[in-house]
């Protein structure tokens, strides 16, 4: 379900006091929280009410800063959108990142894997359908969503690969096949309506990567 923005509109001031403080706490963010308010505030408000019916001034007043501020950060609503996916990405690069590192064997970094990326959606769940339902706007020659999560894949194959865990496959091919295998596990963890159905979504998805990759039981 969308994010009912409704919930997250900006407080209404009660007086020029309350305003005056809330100005002077905008002043004293340093530009790393200001453009975090701006993304914030963004997702709020593109999930919410939908890319088009959101302006820029909207976003603004969402993260309390000026309409300047803001297009001095982000000229346009694309690059908004753009940057909400990168950091989106970051998220499940991190998660990918952990899960492996945090496994000893092939199987158990394949199954950490797979934990940590499940987990990391239903943190994000709210926020899924803007990402899921935005990323052929932003795509272009410059940048593809998804494509860092790829190559960070590709790169864990090879490396699974040399220690003798996987299977040799194309590395392309088999960081695209795996990053498939996820979006399809985020998908039908999305959808699962009891934790028990969300358990086994995961127990699936480390069955089936284990069946793809894996050279040998360890």
């Amino acid at each position: 379900m969308f994010i009912n923005w409704m919930r997250n509109r900006p407080v209404a001031f009660s007086g020029k006091s309350e305003y005056c403080s809330a100005m002077a706490r905008t002043r004293r963010m340093d530009p790393e929280g200001k453009r975090e308010a701006i993304l914030l505030a963004g997702e709020r408000l593109f999930a919410g009410q939908g890319y088009s019916g959101t302006t820029m001034a909207d976003i603004a007043s969402a993260a309390g800063v000026a309409v300047g501020t803001l297009y001095r950060l982000f000229p346009d609503k694309r690059a908004l959108l753009e940057a909400l996916h990168v950091r989106m990405e970051d998220r499940f690069i991190d998660a990918t990142l952990k899960g492996w590192e945090s496994g000893t064997s092939g199987a158990g970094r394949l199954d950490a894997m797979a934990a940590h990326l499940l987990a990391e959606a239903e943190r994000q769940r709210s926020a899924m359908p803007l990402y899921t339902l935005t990323r052929d706007m932003i795509q272009s020659g410059d940048y593809q969503p998804g494509a860092r999560l790829i190559t960070v894949i590709r790169g864990l194959y090879q490396s699974g690969v040399r220690a003798g865990h996987f299977h040799r496959h194309d590395p392309d091919a088999a960081a695209a096949i795996a990053h498939g295998l996820i979006e399809g596990g985020m998908r039908a963890a999305m959808s699962a309506g009891t934790p028990a159905a969300s358990a086994r979504v995961l127990r699936d998805l480390q069955a089936v990567f284990r069946r793809a990759f894996l050279a040998a039981p360890d």
